[in-house]
């Protein structure tokens, strides 16, 4: 009934989300005309967008290329204008040492005369620098810095003299002194070379402001000295702008400053750098700049063009929005009723007539929906109740009509009877045939219960997995065990599937009210606990009794069921050791592996009260692996000890059915080192039944591995000589029911001879189990037994008292048969 609500609930607002929220908000043509006005409006400012977008980035575009023309331009104008000024240096130079009484002074050696000429010169051309280099390049004098300065020193470049000698003069830029300085050297001619004049000018903001005019480009000096790093000697720039070019700079030397060329333009700027000078003393280099904002100012007005034009084509779009929007009204007015039928869920009438236009097409669309979602309601409805693989109905609709059962039954006085049905190993379909073959007998099983009910008011539904419910409205308890009965006669006959026959067997419980319970969950409940009496005590069918204490089993089943899946975690499992004496020689040589459990709370719960869940549920695989790892540790520390001692191992039928068993086993072996030899694999008679053709590949597979093969419990099944002929057994293993009477009862007396004789011919070893007195071990040893295990012979013991035993009685373990000592009673 809840699946049914909420999805009742799910359509509603999927209709108030197509065609309501414009009702419930107002007039729809007004929801329409806003919404086409909004469309039309984000769509005209999207596109005015993208071409403002556009056009500016073009504009970008544009002015990043004409800058970089201009500076192309700027830098070969820099470097002519550089020329220039040094040959106007030059000429300036040559001057001064044409001078006739410059000349005699400086042959005479008249140095006050020489260095006042310097002086007079220099002041007159602008020279800060003005020196005289004798031929062995040693300064004579120096006008600008005093004589004592570099007097009779080297002259710092004599690359320029050397230059100057060649070529008739020279000129470069060079840091010297702390500042920056374009030097010209020229000879003083005599007529031979008697000295070289060196004329030195600053660079500086000056000669930056006078470039910059001519390039019409921000133009600046840079210097590097080695210990102290950049510094602008001259810019053009203001002061901000300059100290983040300073700073761009610092992270670069003279030799990577191309490579980070464009870093150092930041988004203001474009830049060119051009070295001016290198040498000892620091580099030198110009910097040529176009401001990117500059050059982009000059769009602005278009700029503010595009926006006037594109707020006036929005307000005329909203204006011719609003005149569409309000002529198509009137017709969207017509749906309006209509969609407020179809939010009530009013599915009967259909729209209005509003034409043949696109209208008439939306009138049209909304009727099919009209229909689809009356149609798919109707759908969703049936799913809701009813389960998708067998078509019967889910344990929502069962509980509804259980509720109505109960609440009609309350007010007549009728009795109403519930049952579940829980089918029988159907988790080992599903995990050996797969979920197909499940799904395939799920559905058999659905058919095969339909034609159990006779009455038309009966309800058999599932509720999920396999377990399927019966609601039989006033039908007394004598009634439900009728219907219980012709279910599992039913389900008596198997269900063929691809050549395989396939055993059904269900467990039924079932509950009465009011005689049982009063209220539906608690009848439920009720319901259950008898069928899970059923399915432990193999009864088909049971009817809920109080007396019986079904619902403190169930609990305690499921407590330990759940407590069970942590037992290994908590290390709650222990391994118990049997001997087993050969009667031919009064030897032990082979021990039982038997699994005990210490509960923390219950204490010691016997293996037959937890086994059985561990197959239900499938744990028993993991117990199965935990036993193995623990018997192969302990076999191969007895043979590292030289006690030739075989184990025993017990498997169940989920672990013949497990197909991956076998490579389990064999990573087992191979982490302990040990051989399939030195153990035995005994399996049951039931466990080989329940899928022989599985259980025969197992065995094959285990012992082609190397493994002893041993037939647990026989005589206690159902299996067949032909089936156990084809088994590659080397041992049967006597039921111990046979054994426990056979002093006393001829019968068992004459069963266990056919057995040993049986498998002697066969060639096989007989192991007598279950010895609890002398008596049945002189019978036993009289008939031929080989092998005798029992209580008589040796209670299960821990490990370390089995090892403590073997240890005293050497490594052939013999032993003779004994009466049970003190506490060696069933544990």
């Amino acid at each position: 009934m809840d699946a049914a609500v909420t999805i009742s609930d799910f359509l509603g607002r999927v209709r108030a989300q197509v065609v309501g929220v414009a009702v419930r908000r107002g007039s729809l043509a007004r929801v329409v005309a806003h919404q086409m006005i909004v469309f039309v409006a984000l769509l005209l400012i999207a596109i005015q967008l993208v071409i403002f977008v556009v056009i500016d980035k073009s504009i970008h575009v544009n002015a990043l290329r004409k800058i970089h023309e201009e500076i192309q331009v700027g830098d070969r104008i820099f470097l002519r204008l550089l020329e220039d000024r040094s040959r106007r240096l030059v000429d300036s130079a040559s001057i001064l040492t044409s001078d006739f009484a410059f000349r005699q002074a400086l042959m005479t050696g008249d140095s006050p005369t020489v260095a006042s000429a310097l002086a007079n010169h220099g002041a007159r051309i602008s020279a800060e620098k003005m020196i005289l280099v004798a031929p062995d390049q040693k300064v004579l004098a120096d006008a600008s810095a005093g004589v004592e300065a570099h007097i009779g020193r080297p002259f710092a470049f004599p690359e320029l003299i050397a230059e100057a000698a060649e070529k008739g003069s020279a000129s470069a830029i060079k840091a010297l002194d702390g500042g920056v300085f374009q030097l010209v050297v020229v000879p003083v001619l005599a007529p031979v070379p008697v000295a070289w004049a060196v004329l030195g000018f600053r660079i500086d903001t000056t000669l930056a402001g006078e470039l910059g005019l001519l390039t019409s480009l921000d133009v600046s000096f840079a210097a590097w000295r080695p210990g102290s790093g950049w510094e602008i000697v001259g810019s053009t720039m203001p002061f901000a702008p300059r100290g983040r070019l300073l700073g761009a700079l610092a992270q670069y030397r003279p030799e990577s400053l191309a490579a980070g060329l464009s870093d150092l333009s930041g988004e203001d700027y474009v830049v060119s750098v051009s070295s001016l000078a290198t040498g000892p003393e620091g580099n030198v280099v110009a910097i040529l700049q176009r401001s990117l904002a500059d050059a982009v100012a000059q769009f602005a007005s278009l700029r503010v063009t595009l926006l006037i034009l594109a707020g006036l084509s929005l307000a005329g779009t909203i204006v011719g929005s609003l005149m569409i929007a309000r002529s198509i009204s009137r017709p969207v007015t017509a749906l309006v009723a209509f969609a407020r039928r179809l939010e009530r869920g009013d599915y009967d009438q259909g729209p209005p007539e509003t034409g043949a236009d696109e209208l008439g097409e939306l009138a049209t669309a909304f009727d099919n929906m009209r229909l689809a979602i009356f149609s798919r309601e109707q759908q969703i409805k049936a799913m809701a109740y009813h389960d998708a693989l067998t078509g019967l109905p889910n344990r929502a609709l069962f509980n509804d009509r259980l509720n109505q059962a109960v609440g009609v039954a309350r007010r007549l006085g009728h009795p109403v009877s519930v049952m579940l049905i829980d089918l029988n190993r159907f988790k080992e379909v599903n995990d050996t045939l797969g979920h197909h073959v499940g799904d395939l007998l799920l559905r058999e099983v659905a058919t095969r219960l339909r034609g159990a009910l006779l009455r038309a008011s009966d309800t058999v539904a599932r509720l999920g997995g396999d377990e399927f419910a019966v609601l039989l409205p006033a039908a007394t308890k004598e009634m439900a065990e009728d219907v219980a009965r012709r279910i599992l006669l039913s389900l008596e006959d198997p269900v063929s599937f691809e050549g395989r026959m396939l055993d059904v067997e269900g467990s039924i419980g079932f509950a009465c009210f009011p005689e049982h319970a009063d209220e539906m969950n608690v009848l439920m409940s009720r319901a259950d606990a008898a069928m899970y009496y059923a399915k432990r005590r193999h009864l088909g069918a049971a009817s809920f009794d109080a007396r019986l204490k079904m619902e403190p089993e169930i609990d305690s089943r499921l407590s330990l069921s759940s407590e069970l899946r942590q037992a290994i975690e908590r290390n709650e499992f222990m391994l118990h050791y049997q001997p087993r004496l050969d009667l031919q020689d009064r030897s032990v040589r082979q021990v039982e592996a038997l699994v005990r459990w210490q509960h923390p709370t219950h204490g010691f719960v016997f293996p037959a009260e937890f086994i059985p869940f561990g197959e239900q549920t499938g744990f028993i695989r993991e117990i199965t692996y935990w036993v193995m790892n623990r018997v192969f540790a302990d076999v191969v520390r007895w043979r590292q000890q030289g006690l030739e001692v075989t184990a025993s191992i017990n498997f169940s039928v989920r672990d013949l059915l497990n197909a991956e068993i076998g490579e389990h086993v064999r990573e087992l072996l191979t982490r302990h080192g040990a051989e399939p030899s030195w153990f035995v694999i005994e399996i049951t008679e039931s466990s080989i039944m329940d899928d022989p053709v599985r259980a025969l590949e197992t065995a094959a597979e285990l012992r082609a591995m190397g493994f002893q093969l041993s037939i647990d419990d026989f005589g206690s099944g159902y299996s067949s000589l032909a089936l156990i002929k084809k088994l590659p057994i080397a041992e049967l293993k006597i039921d111990r029911s046979f054994i426990a009477n056979m002093a006393s009862d001829r019968d068992d007396l004459m069963i266990v001879r056919s057995v040993i004789d049986l498998a002697h011919n066969m060639g096989l070893r007989v192991v007598g189990e279950g010895v609890e007195s002398a008596e049945s071990l002189a019978l036993l040893e009289e008939l031929g037994c080989d092998v005798v295990q029992g209580y008589h012979i040796f209670k299960p013991v821990p490990f370390a008292e089995i090892q403590e035993w073997f240890a005293l009685r050497g490594a052939e373990g013999q032993v003779a048969a004994r009466q049970p000592g003190a506490g060696e009673g069933v544990t």
